[in-house]
């Protein structure tokens, strides 16, 4: 299969906004005096990021064959948990080892935590566990119904649920996400990328503005205003990424936080709230420093990781599981 670059370039574009994200998020808990504007960005961002990254799970579901790409559904569904779970638990227990150990992390977890892991996700790794649930949803109900009627239906659930005094438990995360994905799962994003520059330029423009326009209002995280700027956000970033990659420096960035945006996204809060540690440890509570430097290490330490274990199957394997150590050799 044909690998689409602009799928590729705005999954790095995604990891970056996460990492800058939980950096400004790493340094205002710890009591770093910031910038209001700084505040206001973080918010920006968050409106719309990770909803990005679902967004292209998605997308990659559609271009990928769907659960045929393993030949049956049951196939495809132990294949994900297979890539998903092994990381999920094996970084969810590091995340809390060191947070134990160490502590100043974004949040805060205790050992006992871990057994609960199953119904209740910690930290950034929700990410994993809802993704894994999204595709056992969308594999289970293909074939009775199309994508776009997965994505209203899981999102009404997820909406109406609340509503009605139903809890959904730790499967919150994972219809708070269906709306993104399931736009992913059917969203024509080769065409979005075609639209004219001059389109593209002010749809982009109205993101910004209108964002700010919401942040200043503290209504961002309104109900219809959060899925209008999720919707506006993810739009937004495609037409963004299509004019970006136009200037190389830009494209060959972005291909490079691709390339290793798995083991960032993994390992960058580890790493982001080693680096403020120190900073406040020796005194320096210069914000801009501490975002530079977060972000720095932020991106570098992982990709060393990645480095590393890519080089050693039985570290590479709490990265991607399947490469390392397929479930099934192929037959020749």
């Amino acid at each position: 299969m044909e690998r689409n670059v602009t799928v590729d370039r705005l999954k790095g574009y995604a990891c970056f906004l996460v990492l800058f994200g939980h950096v400004i998020m790493g340094i205002r808990l710890a009591g770093i005096e910031v910038p209001e504007f700084i505040w206001g960005l973080e918010k920006f961002i968050w409106s719309f990021h990770v909803a990005l990254f679902l967004f292209l799970s998605g997308v990659v579901y559609q271009i990928t064959g769907e659960w045929r790409g393993k030949k049956s559904k049951g196939s495809f569904i132990l294949h994900k948990l297979y890539n998903l779970g092994v990381p999920y638990i094996a970084f969810s227990a590091l995340y809390v080892a060191i947070n134990s150990l160490v502590g100043g992390a974004n949040t805060g977890f205790a050992m006992s935590d871990l057994l609960n892991i199953w119904k209740a996700p910690i930290a950034q790794y929700w990410f994993l566990y809802a993704l894994f649930f999204l595709f056992c949803i969308w594999t289970l109900l293909s074939g009775v119904l199309k994508n776009w009627q997965i994505t209203l239906l899981t999102a009404l659930v997820g909406y109406l649920a609340p509503l009605c005094g139903i809890p959904l438990g730790g499967l919150d995360v994972v219809f708070y996400s269906a709306l993104a994905f399931g736009v992913g799962t059917f969203a024509d994003i080769k065409r979005i990328a075609k639209c004219p520059t001059w389109i593209k330029v002010l749809v982009v423009a109205l993101h910004i503005a209108i964002g700010g326009v919401f942040v200043a209002l503290n209504r961002i995280g309104m109900a219809g205003v959060k899925e209008a700027m999720l919707l506006l956000g993810i739009c937004a970033s495609i037409l963004l990424i299509s004019i970006l990659q136009n200037c190389r420096p830009a494209a060959r960035l972005l291909d490079f936080v691709s390339r290793y945006s798995f083991q960032i996204y993994l390992l960058h809060t580890i790493f982001t709230a080693g680096v403020r540690i120190v900073l406040l440890r020796i005194g320096v509570e210069l914000w801009w420093l501490h975002v530079l430097l977060g972000t720095v290490f932020g991106l570098a330490c992982p990709v060393a990781a990645a480095v590393i274990a890519k080089k050693v199957s039985f570290l590479n394997f709490f990265f991607f599981p399947s490469k390392a150590y397929p479930l099934h050799k192929s037959k020749r």
